[in-house]
């Protein structure tokens, strides 16, 4: 395990990527902006953009890849929240009728981009 300069050890079991991905943390009808600050195959570290605070299970969508992730908040921190990745969906074919929502948001913000 990586230790950080404080000499606190790293516990991730994958190694993150930073990012600076737009996303939607999405609950029920409920829908949040954020940025993905960084993600790995099982953990994702996002910034709220509005003081809003999601429940514990939610789906996590990024935007930029095209992917949908059912997810658990692990921990937060003002307006960041720490992610446990649970399931992942592909909104870029067939998709589960559990990622529906994600994939016409999905959709939506690939028309803006096309059009915008």
């Amino acid at each position: 395990m990586a230790k950080y300069a404080s000499g606190v050890e790293d516990r991730r079991t994958a190694v993150r990527i930073q990012t600076q991905r737009s996303g939607k943390i999405l609950c029920g009808a409920f829908a949040w902006d954020c940025v993905i600050r960084d993600l790995s195959s099982n953990g994702a570290r996002v910034q709220m953009l509005s003081n809003s605070a999601p429940p514990g299970q939610v789906q996590l969508v990024d935007l930029a890849a095209g992917l949908a992730h059912d997810v658990t908040i692990a921990w937060q921190r003002d307006r960041e929240i720490g992610m446990r990745i649970v399931r992942t969906y592909d909104l870029r074919g067939l998709t589960s009728a559990a990622a529906g929502t994600a994939k016409r948001i999905w959709l939506h913000a690939q028309s803006n981009l096309s059009t915008g």
